[in-house]
């Protein structure tokens, strides 16, 4: 049997595709987008691997001043992409 709080850390890891009517966020950070791209691949993705791939425009990202967002529509894209069996 699963406990609420198990229930609650995977619903957070796991955001559903995010609605403008729910005000749910457009962006994620680089923690939780690596996150999501773990868990729907399956795969052993690295942090520096990840970071990597931020950094050579691999996956797209958004700097506003120091921080660092992940548009959903462009990490469901990679997702894609990672499931199809493209290599980066």
């Amino acid at each position: 049997m699963q406990s609420s709080r198990e229930g609650q850390r995977s619903a957070s890891v796991m955001p559903t595709r995010p609605s403008p009517q729910t005000g749910e966020p457009l962006m994620l950070s680089p923690q939780n987008a690596l996150r999501v791209l773990r868990r729907r691949t399956g795969g052993r993705i690295s942090r520096p691997t990840f970071y990597r791939w931020l950094t050579s425009g691999t996956l797209t990202s958004i700097r506003v001043g120091y921080h660092i967002y992940i548009p959903w529509f462009a990490l469901e894209e990679f997702i894609e992409r990672c499931l199809k069996g493209e290599r980066f």
